[in-house]
């Protein structure tokens, strides 16, 4: 046998060991629990979010804890007020005709899919 197809079989090999390990162990616990213990399976098999990010600093520097005020931090952090008084753009620009379907689109195709623009550490 060559060596790159002794590598796939060991590969293979080696997954099916773990998926049948898995498949096991979580047949012995199914089996074994009782009780409150059976609704603990919900929180393996739940999609959770992933928390392990930077945590969110208010003004204070205190720590955002719920949805409300993580939502408010990211708006306070990256979407600032705009300054005071009343703006009005002029009128008569005609820029934005250019822009159209046949312009954005290979420019969106190029565009890594993976990253988000600027320095504001929300990724993708």
């Amino acid at each position: 046998m060559a060596g790159i197809s002794r590598v796939k079989v060991a590969r293979r090999e080696f997954r099916r060991a773990i998926r049948k390990a898995k498949r096991d162990c979580w047949n012995r616990f199914l089996q074994e629990a009782d009780g409150n213990k059976v609704w603990t399976a919900a929180a393996y098999t739940t999609p959770r979010i992933d928390k392990t990010g930077q945590a969110l600093a208010r003004k204070g520097r205190s720590i955002a804890e719920g949805h409300w005020e993580r939502q408010q931090a990211i708006l306070h952090a990256h979407f600032p007020t705009g300054p005071p008084g009343k703006y009005e753009p002029a009128s008569g620009g005609r820029a934005f005709e250019r822009v159209n379907a046949q312009l954005v689109g290979p420019l969106l195709k190029v565009a890594a899919n993976t990253s988000a623009p600027g320095d504001d550490r929300i990724s993708a």
